[in-house]
């Protein structure tokens, strides 16, 4: 039996590739395979941008003075995702070309991360791929997220359509799990992100061990940007403990991928976040 997987992937992000990775490997526990299906959209991790105004020339011209460290940090991204991600031959770019093809999948998986969230995607509606739309399999949704409180008025009555499709629904928050039962008068369990569902030699074994992080222990800040309020909290606690700290925030903080964060996770005294898919502080 074999599992298709609609998720976010291709972004260079270090809660996407984990959480994908993760999933794969939660499903494959109970016999399937799985396998990413290889939906490509709205996922630009190109170092340069295109030529847009001041923004897109600003953004290129700190990309030339570390370009270095940046592209090292592109270049393991995509290793990881070649060796840890099981991702489908042929690759889909419209909802249509899924739809009309001959699909090897016994069940579409939706989930996790915020693949329901409709403010991400370009035209800010929802993409009815990451509902799985696009086959007559069964469907099942795995922690999927909304990202917002609630779901728009004239949005309603199309997501209600798109969650009637599953036979099994849960979600990443209780916000998600109240959205779907208000929508579509379902109960939806909230689980555990799948970064949860691993154990910790099946992390090892797919993170690196990078010789140039502290020796000895070390505080790891975790955030999708810079550390803002935190900063006193990690201060302080670096001169209580007087471990160094290792910033893992925002996309050009530090050279980082999914193996050395996953290192950095394991191998920190302490960690500050603001991610549901670090799967050591969660805990």
């Amino acid at each position: 039996m074999k599992a298709g997987l609609v998720t976010f992937y291709h972004i260079h992000h270090y809660g996407a590739l984990l959480q994908a990775a993760a999933t794969e490997r939660a499903v494959e526990r109970f016999g399937w395979d799985c396998e990413i299906i290889d939906y490509f959209v709205n996922q630009d991790n190109a170092l340069f941008k295109r030529p847009t105004g001041l923004g897109s020339a600003a953004h290129d011209a700190h990309t030339a003075l570390h370009y270095q460290a940046l592209s090292e940090r592109y270049r393991r991204f995509e290793k990881f995702s070649r060796d840890h991600l099981r991702i489908s031959d042929r690759r889909y770019g419209r909802f249509d070309e899924l739809a009309g093809g001959t699909l090897p999948y016994d069940l579409i998986l939706s989930g996790s991360d915020q693949i329901w969230n409709p403010k991400i995607f370009p035209d800010g509606r929802f993409d009815p791929v990451f509902f799985g739309t696009f086959s007559q399999k069964r469907r099942i949704a795995y922690a999927p997220s909304f990202g917002v409180p609630t779901i728009p008025e004239g949005m309603r009555d199309e997501l209600k359509s798109y969650l009637d499709g599953f036979s099994h629904l849960s979600a990443r928050e209780t916000q998600g799990s109240a959205i779907i039962r208000d929508i579509a008068g379902k109960d939806a369990p909230v689980v555990l992100d799948p970064t949860l569902l691993l154990t910790a030699d099946q992390w090892d074994s797919m993170a690196d061990h990078p010789a140039n992080y502290p020796k000895g222990g070390y505080i790891l800040c975790y955030c999708i940007s810079r550390p803002g309020a935190l900063t006193p909290y990690l201060e302080r606690l670096h001169q209580e403990t007087g471990l160094p700290v290792v910033q893992l925030c925002g996309i050009r903080q530090m050279r980082a991928d999914g193996k050395n964060t996953g290192h950095a996770n394991d191998h920190a005294k302490c960690n500050y976040n603001c991610f549901f898919h670090d799967k050591t502080s969660i805990l």
